[in-house]
């Protein structure tokens, strides 16, 4: 199944945001990538994403930072944002403020789990 969205992936681990990015072509997403919070929002800036896949161990500021600023502006708060984590203590209801629509454990997730949750916040 072909599908035109863009994806922005953030990830400071260069093997993984490699694997998220070649799941999520290889169903016809575009990818863009970014591997800290700054050149992340400098790419949102320049065209904003329609869903964002990140890490919340990022270099740099922090994750939660990034998904403040992305909050505090009209024309990016309503990209939903999916948080792959190892952190198995993550609250879905405490981030959903930050935009973050979906968590997937990735010591858990299979490879199309990536693009089946990207699916799902797109609906």
């Amino acid at each position: 199944m072909s599908d035109s969205k863009s994806v922005m992936v953030i990830e400071s681990e260069p093997w993984l945001g490699d694997h998220y990015q070649r799941q999520l072509e290889s169903q016809g997403f575009s990818v863009v990538r970014a591997s800290h919070a700054y050149a992340a929002i400098d790419l949102v800036d320049e065209n904003p994403p329609s869903a964002i896949v990140m890490s919340l161990l990022l270099d740099g500021p922090g994750a939660l930072n990034l998904l403040h600023e992305l909050q505090s502006y009209t024309d990016t708060a309503d990209i939903p944002v999916i948080v792959c984590s190892s952190m198995a203590d993550l609250d879905i209801d405490e981030l959903r403020p930050y935009g973050v629509r979906r968590i997937i454990n990735s010591t858990m997730m299979h490879p199309s789990d990536i693009v089946a949750t990207v699916r799902s916040v797109l609906l």
